[in-house]
C-alpha cells in the first residue's frame, strides 16, 4: 500500500504528527485511502460523514460560513479531527486521530491536504 501516493501522504502525516490514524474519505463516508491502524476504517469513515452532515446542518441553521474543520475531543484528550476540502469539484474529508500529547495539528493537516491534492491531480492526469 505504501507505493500509492494517497497512502504515502497519509503515512507521512501519521509519522510527522504521531497521529494514531488517518483516513481520506468521500463526503458520504466512503474510505478512499487509509493506512493501517488500530481503528476500524469503515466505522471511522461513517463517523466522519456524520460529523460533516452535522457541521453542514449547523452552518445552515446558525448561519456560519463554510465549515472546514470539525473536532471531537474525548475525556482522555484524544481528538478526532475532520478537515473538509475540495479536489476537482468533489468534497473530501481528511480525518486524523490526534494523540493527547499533540497540541498542534493544523499545520500538519494543511500540508497533508496539499499533498493529497497533488497526488490526486497526478492520479487523474495519469489516467
Amino acid at each position: 500500500m505504501a507505493d500509492r501516493p494517497l497512502e504515502k501522504a497519509l503515512e507521512r502525516i501519521n509519522e510527522e504528527g504521531d497521529f494514531e490514524a488517518s483516513v481520506l474519505a468521500s463526503s458520504d463516508g466512503l474510505p478512499i485511502a487509509t493506512v493501517p491502524s488500530d481503528y476500524d476504517v469503515d466505522t471511522t469513515s461513517a463517523m466522519v460523514a456524520l460529523l460533516r452532515r452535522v457541521a453542514r446542518e449547523t452552518r445552515e441553521h446558525v448561519g456560519l460560513a463554510q465549515v472546514d474543520e470539525v473536532s471531537v475531543r474525548a475525556s482522555d484528550h484524544i481528538r478526532l479531527v475532520c478537515r473538509c476540502f475540495t479536489m476537482n469539484g468533489e468534497d473530501f474529508i481528511l480525518a486524523v486521530v490526534v494523540p493527547s500529547h499533540r497540541r498542534y495539528y493544523r499545520q500538519l493537516t494543511n500540508r497533508a491536504i496539499k499533498d493529497l491534492k497533488l497526488a490526486w491531480h497526478a492520479m487523474v492526469e495519469g489516467s
